[in-house]
């Protein structure tokens, strides 16, 4: 093992998730890239769980939303608390038109609605109904837990929920329509928003707002407490990339993570 490493990878910092993969995907594989500079082994997977780098995260985003995750490292995983209950700011494109089980382009279209007499003004007097602290309901398909079972496996199994899903209070600090696309029926809104907010139940409710319906097609989280996508490391695109084996390469991205660590 290496000593010095082991003391020096304590702290915070973010990386870039890419779409396509969960949070705790990304998570795990810089996990298993630590643990192999770590270790110095080529086989990092067979390491016994205790024996890799303590890692943790700051919050989740779901596998087609990319952007600002942060991650805590040794004592740096005492912090990460804040980080999801923190703000956070996201850009998200909504369709017009459609809604999904989901609220978001992985789902099955269940509704189909009017989009002829929607305009910017329509979506911009939408948006402007949720400023503040407001009641959001989340969606069904989510992490959140109901009789200690998560509200995604009900909706799997297609059982009906115990009880009802409860609004929960969240906060909008600042929203803007940055666009609107009559053609295409696409809009995009940037957000300022509170640990515990779902982007897309909003998309979804701006939707029933205009007297349409709506989903998410795309979502970048911008920025995470101090961390924003100019200062989030671009780790997994290589780590799991052709330069792999490369040992020069390996030096390279772990550098970039000592350097990149906010100690605590």
């Amino acid at each position: 093992m290496n000593q010095n490493l082991k003391h020096a990878l304590n702290g915070i910092f973010s990386i870039y998730k890419p779409k396509g993969i969960t949070s705790r995907q990304a998570a795990n594989q810089v996990q298993l890239f630590l643990s192999k500079q770590l270790w110095q082994t080529d086989q990092p997977w067979k390491l016994k769980f205790k024996d890799r780098v303590k890692l943790g995260m700051g919050g989740i985003l779901d596998p087609m939303a990319e952007g600002v995750l942060v991650l805590g490292l040794g004592t740096g995983c005492k912090q990460l608390d804040s980080y999801l209950k923190g703000s956070k700011e996201y850009i998200a494109t909504g369709q017009l038109g459609t809604a999904t089980d989901t609220y978001d382009a992985d789902g099955k279209i269940v509704l189909e609605a009017p989009t002829q007499h929607i305009n910017k003004h329509l979506l911009e007097s939408a948006l402007n109904q949720f400023q503040g602290e407001i009641l959001q309901r989340p969606p069904l398909f989510s992490g959140l837990k109901m009789q200690g079972k998560r509200l995604y496996e009900y909706a799997r199994e297609g059982r009906e929920l115990p009880t009802a899903i409860i609004p929960r209070q969240v906060t909008v600090y600042q929203s803007e329509l940055v666009d609107f696309d009559p053609i295409k029926l696409e809009f995009v809104v940037s957000l300022e928003v509170s640990g515990g907010f779902y982007v897309r139940s909003l998309i979804h409710d701006m939707g029933q707002v205009v007297e349409s319906c709506a989903h998410m097609t795309r979502l970048v989280r911008t920025r995470q407490g101090p961390f924003t996508v100019d200062t989030s490391l671009h780790l997994l695109e290589s780590v799991n990339g052709v330069d792999r084996a490369d040992p020069r390469k390996d030096e390279t991205k772990l550098k970039a993570v000592l350097d990149a660590l906010v100690q605590t």
